[in-house]
């Protein structure tokens, strides 16, 4: 897997093991991270783009798909 270059969707980015992923994407050099969690102000890391989603309410799926129609990678944490 080509993690640089690459542009990544986290879910539940904003704390614990989601917020791991996106600081370690960061140091290898993902071009663009959406860090997805049901309260987007939670997310505090710099470099990440902070994105509503609750995976369990089908509108915030569909309007994440819209905003990061340019995914190339997911991490479904």
């Amino acid at each position: 897997m080509k993690i640089e270059g690459s542009v990544v969707l986290v879910t539940g980015a904003n704390r614990g093991i989601g917020d791991a992923f996106t600081r370690e994407l960061l140091a290898r050099g993902a071009r663009k991270i959406y860090a997805g969690a049901r309260d987007p102000s939670t997310v505090t890391r710099a470099g990440v783009q902070a994105l509503r989603l609750d995976v369990d309410r089908p509108e915030d799926i569909a309007a994440a798909a819209v905003t990061a129609s340019d995914v190339t990678l997911v991490i479904n944490n």
